[in-house]
């Protein structure tokens, strides 16, 4: 559902649980947000950001598809 938020991840080869533990937010939990079933708080929506210093919080959680893609 996030993206850019996937994207991101992808491009420093981390994954749900790496960023989970990182930030301190559960795995289930965490794994929750990014598919849509429940929302960010933005406590931890800061705390992820953290993880990507050189990206916005809108780049982030936009929930949009980018442009010229198909899914």
């Amino acid at each position: 559902m996030f993206y850019n938020l996937n994207a991101e991840m992808a491009r420093k080869k981390m994954t749900i649980k790496a960023l989970a533990e990182k930030t301190g937010i559960g795995y289930e939990s965490l794994k929750n947000k990014m598919s849509g079933v429940t929302e960010f708080k933005r406590n931890e929506m800061i705390l992820i950001k953290s993880e990507f210093p050189n990206c916005s919080l809108d780049y982030l959680f936009t929930a949009d598809q980018p442009v010229g893609k198909e899914g």
